[in-house]
């Protein structure tokens, strides 16, 4: 299947996940959401939080920058 904006192929990946896509990565109008994890333990679990709104992406990104093992602090300086 081809892209209907540019024309290129879309890739098997993104039509085995999105079986009714009609555009590209690149051409796709949808905004990438921002995922990152919320708890996790040694071995047995892990919790994920998806972050939509972009400015508060940016935001979180710069705080879940880690500067040091265990660190979620973000240092100003």
């Amino acid at each position: 299947m081809y892209c209907r904006k540019c024309g290129d192929p879309i890739p098997k990946g993104r039509l085995e996940i999105l079986p009714n896509t009609t555009t590209c990565v690149n051409c796709s109008s949808t905004s990438k959401w921002y995922v990152r994890s919320v708890i996790t333990g040694k071995t047995t679990y892990s919790e994920t939080e998806v972050i939509k709104d972009q400015q508060l992406a940016e935001s979180l990104k710069e705080m879940d920058r880690r500067a040091g093992w265990g660190s979620n602090l973000y240092k100003v300086r």
